[in-house]
C-alpha cells in the first residue's frame, strides 16, 4: 500500500512538472526531469533499504521513527503536540516525557545551533498528515524537496552565465548524475531540506540583483530565519558573500567580487579574533574538539571507511596553514587507493570530473567568466570553507562524501555553466567564420 501511495503522489508530481515550466530546466523536455525525479525517488527507497541491511535502521528510520512518536500525541495529548512542534517551554515535565520518546531529538550531542533533527523530525510529523504513515511516500516528498532545490540553483547559474543557451541541457543532465547530490539528496535524510532551503536563499539573491523589491527584502529575511532551524553554519558561511553581492548589486561583477573577498575577510578576521578572547567562538578548538570526537566514535563503532585525519593544533596559526589541506582532504576523498567499498568509486569520479572541468576553463580563457561572475566567485568561496569544514571535522569517507554534497554541487554548476557558456562563444564564433568564408 505505501508503494502504491507513494506512486501516486509521484505522479501528481510528474503532472506539475509537465504542465509548469518554473519545474523543469529550459530547452528540455519534460519526460526527462519527470523520469528523473522519479529515479531519485527509487534511489532513495533504496537509500533506506542500505541503510536498513547495514546500519540496521541508521538516521533515516530513525527521523521517520520519531515523527510517529510524535505524531501520535497529537491525539492522545494535543497541547503537548503544539507545544513541541513550537518549541515552547519544552522542560515542563509532560512536555519533557513526550520529548524523551524522541530519539533522534538530539542530534549525537550537538547543542542546539548545530541541530537540524528537531527540523526533520517536525517536517516529517507534518509529512504525516498525508502519508498514512508510509516511509516511501515520505522519501517521495523529500525528493521533491531536492529537485526543487536543484531547479532553483539550475536557474541562477544557468540564466546568470548561459541564458536561453541551447547547450545548457549537457550541464542539466551531468548535475541530475552526480553521485553526491543524486544519492545523498534522495532519501529521508538531512540533505534534501538542506539543499532547499540553500538553493532557495541563493535564489532570492540572484532576483534581488536583477531586480530589488520589497517583496523579495521579506523572503530574504524568511528563508534566513528558516536557515537557522535547518543549518546555522551553512548560513554563516553564505552570509558574508551574499552581502557583499546585495550591498553592491548594482556595481559591476568585478567590484561585487571585491566586495565579496573584503566580506569573507572581514568576518575571518572577527571570528578568529573573538575566539582568542570567547571560548564559545574559538573556531580552532571547535573544529579539533569535533575532530576528535567524531574520531572516537568511528573507532568505537568499528567503522571501515575511517580514514587518517588532518593533523592540526587547536590554535589560529595551524588552523590557518591546514585550512587549504582539509579543503582538498574532503573534496578529493575517496582516493582511488581507497576504494574498499564499490558504492565508493562514482565519488571519486566526481572530484576529477570538477578538476576537469576548472581546467578546461582555464584552458579556454584562463579562467576570466568564472572569475568575473560574482555568483561563481560567491560559490567556490562557500565551497571551500564548507569543504574546509568537513575536512578538519570528518575522517570517516561515508561521511565525507555525504556532508559535501552543496559544495560539490555548486562546484559542478558554476564551473560547468561558465564552460558551456565559452564552448557556446567558441562554436557559435566559428560557425559563422565558416558562413563568412
Amino acid at each position: 500500500m505505501g508503494i502504491m501511495l507513494a506512486l501516486f503522489y509521484a505522479l501528481i508530481i510528474a503532472y506539475c512538472i509537465y504542465r509548469f515550466d518554473f519545474l523543469k530546466p529550459k530547452n528540455m523536455h519534460w519526460e526527462i526531469p519527470a523520469v528523473y525525479f522519479f529515479a531519485k525517488c527509487v534511489v532513495g527507497v533504496g537509500l533506506g533499504i542500505f541503510y536498513l541491511k547495514y546500519y540496521g535502521a541508521g538516521d533515516t528510520y530513525g527521523y521517520f521513527s520519531d515523527s510517529g512518536h510524535l505524531f501520535s500525541v497529537l491525539f492522545n495529548e494535543p497541547k503537548q503536540f503544539f507545544k513541541i512542534m513550537l518549541g515552547y517551554h519544552l522542560e515542563s515535565p509532560d512536555t519533557a516525557r513526550n520529548v524523551a520518546s524522541l530519539h533522534m531529538w538530539v542530534d549525537s550531542g550537538f547543542d542546539e545551533y548545530y541541530n537540524d533533527a528537531k527540523t526533520l523530525v517536525k517536517l516529517n510529523t507534518l509529512f504525516r498528515f498525508l502519508s498514512f504513515g508510509y516511509y516511501e511516500v515520505h522519501v517521495v516528498f523529500m525528493a521533491f524537496l531536492a529537485y526543487l532545490g536543484l531547479i532553483l540553483l539550475y536557474r541562477v547559474f544557468l540564466n546568470e552565465l548561459v541564458p536561453n543557451n541551447k547547450w545548457s541541457w549537457i550541464i542539466v543532465l551531468l548535475v541530475f548524475t552526480i553521485p553526491s547530490h543524486f544519492i545523498w539528496s534522495s532519501g529521508l535524510m538531512k540533505e534534501p531540506l538542506i539543499l532547499f532551503v540553500f538553493a532557495l536563499l541563493m535564489y532570492i539573491t540572484y532576483l534581488s540583483t536583477e531586480q530589488m523589491r520589497v517583496r523579495y527584502i521579506i523572503y530574504f529575511v524568511s528563508i534566513v530565519a528558516l536557515f537557522c532551524f535547518v543549518k546555522i553554519y551553512l548560513l554563516l558561511i553564505m552570509l558574508p558573500g551574499i552581502l557583499g553581492i546585495y550591498l553592491f548589486r548594482f556595481k559591476k561583477p568585478l567590484k561585487q567580487i571585491i566586495f565579496i573577498v573584503l566580506f569573507y575577510a572581514i568576518t575571518a578576521s572577527i571570528i578568529l579574533f573573538l575566539g582568542s578572547y570567547y571560548p564559545s567562538f574559538d573556531l580552532p578548538a571547535l573544529m579539533f574538539g569535533k575532530q576528535l570526537n567524531t574520531y572516537r566514535f568511528a573507532v568505537f563503532m568499528n567503522a571501515g571507511s575511517l580514514v587518517q585525519p588532518i593533523s592540526f593544533a587547536p590554535n589560529v596559526s595551524s588552523f590557518l596553514k591546514h585550512f587549504p589541506e582539509a579543503s582538498w582532504y574532503a573534496f578529493f576523498h575517496p582516493t582511488l587507493s581507497e576504494l574498499k567499498e564499490w558504492w565508493f568509486f562514482p565519488f571519486s569520479v566526481e572530484s576529477w570530473i570538477i578538476i576537469l572541468f576548472f581546467i578546461m576553463n582555464v584552458v579556454l580563457d584562463k579562467g576570466k567568466s568564472y572569475f568575473t561572475s560574482s555568483f561563481c566567485v560567491l560559490s567556490l568561496f562557500i565551497a571551500v570553507m564548507l569543504l574546509a569544514l568537513v575536512g578538519f571535522t570528518n575522517p570517516v569517507l561515508g561521511n565525507i562524501v555525504r556532508y559535501r554534497m552543496i559544495a560539490m554541487l555548486i562546484l559542478i554548476l558554476s564551473s560547468g555553466s561558465t564552460l558551456i557558456k565559452l564552448l557556446n562563444q567558441k562554436y557559435s564564433s566559428h560557425s559563422k567564420e565558416i558562413i563568412d568564408l
